[in-house]
């Protein structure tokens, strides 16, 4: 449901910036709204090149019903790709990109129990690239939708203040995502 919102937030957004089309002549600059939930923004440094970077921002809170304890999270993630088109098909075009991503997560647990620690905070850095293989369809100068698959590979590593302790977590996967661009 916040995706569904923030992705209408962020068309209304985008539409009233880009004012009239005019001539429907492409720009080189857009903002993207894409699934995982990202905003970002692209720039065509040239006709086969792209520069993509997105973000997003996540928080939580969250209480036990019996006010024993109560947790605050918040996450931030910034991503950026660089698109290297490769063949137009009429108004499809494909692409590959490298991606290098950072994400920071920090988590605080407050207790009332006299036998538990009173606040526990736990900091995750989460560091990864992908190669992503795209494809772009621009119906219009103004509009793109793009969808992408590929392979990922991430490290993250957790530290808790309270214990003192340091986990470390490597992961190889695949990975996805479509979205939308509203061009300037």
């Amino acid at each position: 449901m916040r995706i569904r919102r923030l992705l209408i937030l962020a068309a209304v957004f985008c539409f009233a910036v880009s004012g009239t089309a005019g001539a429907q002549e492409k720009g080189k600059a857009g903002v993207t709204i894409a699934y995982p939930g990202s905003i970002g923004l692209i720039w065509h440094a040239t006709d086969k090149v792209a520069i993509r970077p997105t973000f997003s921002l996540a928080h939580s809170d969250s209480e036990v019903s019996t006010g024993t304890s109560e947790n605050e999270s918040t996450n931030i993630n910034l991503d950026l790709a660089v698109l290297f088109y490769l063949k137009k098909y009429d108004n499809v075009r494909t692409y590959i990109s490298p991606r290098f991503e950072y994400s920071r997560t920090t988590s605080t647990t407050t207790t009332v129990n006299p036998s538990s620690l009173p606040e526990v905070t736990t900091t995750g850095t989460f560091t990864g690239g992908a190669g992503v293989f795209g494809a772009q369809y621009s119906p219009t100068g103004r509009f793109s939708v793009f969808g992408e698959v590929g392979l990922a590979f991430n490290h993250r590593r957790s530290e808790s203040e309270s214990f003192a302790t340091v986990a470390k977590t490597n992961t190889w996967g695949t990975t996805s995502g479509v979205g939308v661009i509203f061009y300037f």
